[in-house]
């Protein structure tokens, strides 16, 4: 596919090449480019992350449907799994949107007026992000499932209590940065972070901050990125203690 062979151009190497060409590609041109580092070029480390995230992806629904295509029957004995992964996506798509209903005939339509600008359109806060990854690390690296699921409903329980943008930057960042340190298979895993029960409970959370899901999803995205550098890069650092004397 051209968009494969583009990715595999970013990364300099030829399409096709080994996995462990491309994760070795990977994780030496993201430490030349990370912005962190002196040197790095933003654009241009988001431009790898995003080329090996595309590569991942094509890999992975690959394995999936080569595993599915091996059971015998072809694949027929599975078709519990895509009706799971179909009414996990639409039953999403239902929390975010909300149910659709029929306008009223006896309620006039509201004259088009000019768009708000959405809130989600805004920035996602660096510094919550950098604290999220710190805390999905450092759980993480515990082996408490327990401890993980438990640090994001809390999370999500908080978001739903007051809402706010930086809560959701905050509660999305934790739940991807788990989904990154596991680096489980997106059509195999389950529990409270496989990708259908993270997607899911992200695009609820930002259906409470706001009735449009494509920018919610854009912001989602974003946070996303953030949580990649953080991960590709130097640890960040924890924020610095303010003294309580004065200069």
């Amino acid at each position: 596919m051209v968009a494969d062979a583009a990715a595999y151009a970013v990364l300099g190497l030829e399409p096709g090449a080994e996995w462990a060409a491309v994760e070795r590609a990977y994780r030496e041109l993201i430490k030349v480019h990370h912005p962190d580092r002196s040197g790095g070029d933003a654009q241009r480390a988001t431009e790898i992350i995003h080329a090996y995230r595309e590569l991942k992806r094509a890999r992975e629904t690959k394995n999936a449907l080569v595993l599915v295509e091996d059971e015998p029957g072809g694949g027929r004995g599975n078709d519990w799994l895509w009706a799971t992964l179909a009414v996990a996506a639409v039953g999403a798509l239902v929390f975010t949107l909300g149910p659709l209903k029929p306008p009223r005939a006896d309620r006039p339509v509201a004259a088009a007026r000019e768009p708000a600008a959405d809130p989600m359109d805004s920035d996602p806060s660096a510094a919550l992000i950098d604290a999220a990854v710190r805390d999905a690390t450092r759980i993480f690296r515990t082996r408490d499932e327990m401890a993980l699921a438990s640090a994001s409903r809390d999370c999500h329980n908080r978001l739903r209590a007051e809402p706010s943008l930086g809560q959701l930057d905050r509660c999305a960042a934790f739940d991807d940065a788990v989904v990154m340190l596991q680096d489980r298979d997106p059509l195999r895993s389950q529990g409270p972070f496989s990708e259908l029960a993270v997607t899911s409970r992200q695009l609820g959370a930002g259906a409470i901050l706001s009735n449009d899901s494509l920018a919610v999803d854009s912001r989602l995205d974003r946070i996303r990125l953030q949580v990649e550098l953080a991960l590709a890069g130097p640890p960040p650092p924890p924020p610095k203690e303010t003294g309580s004397g004065g200069d």
